[in-house]
C-alpha cells in the first residue's frame, strides 16, 4: 500500500481527514475488494491502539510507527481473499460511509405497542441489537437501549405522569411544576420535574444506575407503602442503588482490592445501600449516540453489552476469559471489528457460528466446536 493513502487512513481514523481525505478513500475503496481488506485490517489495528493507550502515558510518534508495523504485518499474514459475499461488502461499505461523514445513528425500530392487563396499559419493548425513540404524551422523550421497556396507562399525563422502566433509558423531560415525572424499576423510583437523565435497571444485573445530566432529580424507594428518599441529585452525579446485600459486600471488596482514596463511597440508608459519584453523563449516555464506551470493564460484563449492542450470544469456552479487563470508546462499528480489536490488546481466539460467538484461549477445532455445541 502506497504510504500516502496509509497516512490518509490515518486522518480518517484520528478524525483528522479533509473533504479531499474523504474522496480519497472513497475513491480508493472503490478501485479494489483488497483496498478493503487493507482498511479493515488499518482500522482493527487503530482501535486496538486505542484500547492500549487508555489510561496510560501515551506517544503518539511511536503510536503512529506501532500502527504501520501492525498494518503492514496483519496485511502480510493475512491470506488474500476473493470477492466477500455480496452482503458482506454492502455492510462494510456501508459503515466506511458511517465514518466519511462522520455522523453517529440511532436505529429505530417500529415500536411494538401491545395490551397488557386491560386496555389502559401501553408497553413499548426494544429489542436485542435495537434502539428505540419514544415520544410520551406530555411531549417528553425516551431513547430506549437494547432489551429495554417502558410501560404507561393511556391516562399519562391527566391525572400525573409515571412510567416504568425495564432496562436502560435516557430521558428529556417536558418541565411540568404540577406534575413531577416518576420512573419507577424493580426496586426505586426517581423523580424529576423538567430534567435529562440515563436510568440502567435490567432485571439481571445486581444494581440499579441513576444519572443526571442536566436538572434534579430525587431517588426513593418504597417498601411497603413507606417512602425513603435515598438521594437528591445535581448534574454531572450517579446514584447506584445495590438490589441485595450481595451485590453490597462484592462492592465493598472490589474497593477494598482497589485501595484507591476517589473510590465512589458506600453509604447505608434505612432499608438499602447506595453509592455516589461524579462522572462524565457523556460517556454514560454514549449509547444513544451509538458509541459504544466501557471502563475498565472484564470481559463477561462487557460481553453483556455486545449481546446487546450486536443481538449476539457470547459463550465463554475458557472461565479464565472471563476476569479479563479492557477499556475503550468505539463509534460505529461492527462486531468483528471490535472483537479484533480486543484479541489485538489481550490475547484469546473466537470462533463465529450465526449469532453465537465462542471465545477461547486457544484456537477452536471445527471438532471441538461441534462438542461445545452439543453440550
Amino acid at each position: 500500500m502506497e504510504n500516502f493513502m496509509l497516512d490518509v487512513i490515518i486522518r480518517i481514523l484520528k478524525g483528522e481527514a479533509s473533504q479531499e481525505d474523504k474522496q480519497k478513500l472513497t475513491n480508493w475503496l472503490a478501485q479494489d475488494q483488497e483496498n478493503m481488506e487493507i482498511f479493515k485490517q488499518s482500522e482493527s489495528v487503530w482501535n486496538a491502539l486505542e484500547i492500549v493507550k487508555m489510561g496510560k502515558e501515551y506517544d503518539s510518534g511511536k503510536a503512529f510507527n506501532t500502527f504501520k508495523e501492525q498494518v503492514n504485518k496483519r496485511l502480510k499474514s493475512s491470506r488474500r481473499i476473493g470477492l466477500y459475499k455480496k452482503i458482506d461488502v454492502l455492510i462494510r461499505i456501508a459503515a466506511v460511509f458511517v465514518i466519511l461523514i462522520g455522523i453517529g445513528h440511532l436505529l429505530i425500530k417500529p415500536v411494538d405497542k401491545s395490551i397488557q392487563s386491560g386496555p389502559s396499559l401501553f408497553e413499548i419493548i426494544s429489542p436485542r441489537g435495537s434502539k428505540t425513540q419514544v415520544l410520551l404524551p406530555d411531549g417528553s422523550k425516551v431513547w430506549l437501549n437494547s432489551e429495554s421497556k417502558i410501560q404507561y396507562f393511556n391516562n399519562f399525563n391527566q391525572s400525573g405522569r409515571e412510567v416504568l422502566l425495564e432496562g436502560e433509558g435516557y430521558f428529556e423531560v417536558k418541565k411540568n411544576p404540577d406534575k413531577p415525572f416518576i420512573v419507577t424499576t424493580s426496586d426505586i423510583r426517581i423523580k424529576a420535574l423538567g430534567t435529562t437523565f440515563n436510568i440502567k435497571a435490567y432485571p439481571g444485573e445486581k444494581t440499579i444506575e441513576t444519572t443526571l445530566v442536566e436538572g434534579k432529580l430525587e431517588v426513593e424507594s418504597d417498601i411497603s407503602g413507606k417512602v425513603n428518599k435515598l438521594a437528591t441529585l445535581v448534574p454531572n452525579q450517579k446514584v447506584t442503588f445495590f438490589k441485595n446485600n450481595e451485590a453490597v459486600q462484592e462492592q465493598k471488596n472490589i474497593e477494598e482490592k482497589k485501595k484507591v482514596e476517589s473510590a465512589p463511597p458506600v453509604k447505608s440508608g434505612l432499608d438499602n445501600i447506595i453509592s455516589n459519584e461524579k462522572v462524565d453523563p457523556s460517556l454514560i449516555t454514549s449509547w444513544k449516540n451509538n458509541i459504544l464506551y466501557f471502563d475498565n470493564e472484564n470481559f463477561q460484563d462487557l460481553a453483556l453489552k455486545l449481546e446487546r449492542r450486536f443481538g449476539v450470544t457470547i459463550h465463554f469456552v475458557d472461565e479464565d476469559l472471563k476476569q479479563m479487563r479492557f477499556s475503550g470508546k468505539f463509534r460505529d462499528i461492527i462486531i468483528e471489528q471490535v472483537l479484533e480489536a480486543l484479541q489485538f490488546a489481550s490475547p484469546f481466539y473466537y470462533r463465529l457460528d450465526d449469532n453465537n460467538i465462542y471465545l477461547s484461549e486457544h484456537p477452536l477445532k471445527e471438532s471441538t466446536l461441534k462438542n461445545i455445541k452439543n453440550n
